[in-house]
C-alpha cells in the first residue's frame, strides 16, 4: 500500500500544489470488469480488511427475488477501496505526499442490469 495520504478536507501543513489526480472504475463488463480485475489485484488487502472488520463481509443479495440483478453493497465498498489505492498511485506518479479535498461520484446505470461507475479525484500536493 502507498504512503500517500488521502483526505476529503485540507491538511494543516505547508504544501505546494502539484495538480489534480483522477481515477475511475466500473463494474460493467460482459466477461469481467475493470473493478473485478482490480479486486483480484488487491485481494490480500481486502481479505485482511474483512478479517479485521474494517470492510464488510460478503452477504447474499436478494435482488433476484424481485426479478432484478443488483450490484450488491459490498461492490461499492470494494470499489471505494480500490479507487482510493489507485488514486494514491497517481499521486505517487507526480511526486505527491498527499491528495487533499478528495471527492467521489457514483453514477448508476439501471438499464437492464444494474451497473455503477465510480469517479474519484483530488488535488495532489507535496509537503514543504
Amino acid at each position: 500500500m502507498s504512503n500517500v495520504l488521502v483526505t476529503t478536507g485540507d491538511i494543516n501543513r505547508e504544501y505546494e500544489i502539484l495538480g489534480p489526480v483522477y481515477f475511475q472504475v466500473s463494474n460493467k463488463g460482459v466477461f469481467g470488469s475493470a473493478l473485478s480485475s482490480l479486486v483480484k489485484k488487491y485481494k490480500d488487502q481486502i481479505a485482511s480488511m474483512k478479517k479485521q472488520g474494517t470492510m464488510s463481509q460478503e452477504r447474499s443479495d436478494w435482488g433476484f427475488l424481485y426479478g432484478e440483478w443488483s450490484v450488491g453493497q459490498s461492490d461499492f465498498e470494494k470499489a471505494f477501496f480500490v479507487a482510493t489505492e489507485e488514486l494514491k498511485k497517481r499521486g505517487e506518479m507526480v511526486g505527491a505526499d498527499a491528495i487533499i479535498c478528495m471527492r467521489q461520484d457514483i453514477d448508476m446505470d439501471t438499464n437492464g442490469f444494474a451497473y455503477f461507475y465510480l469517479q474519484m479525484y483530488g488535488t495532489a500536493v507535496r509537503f514543504i
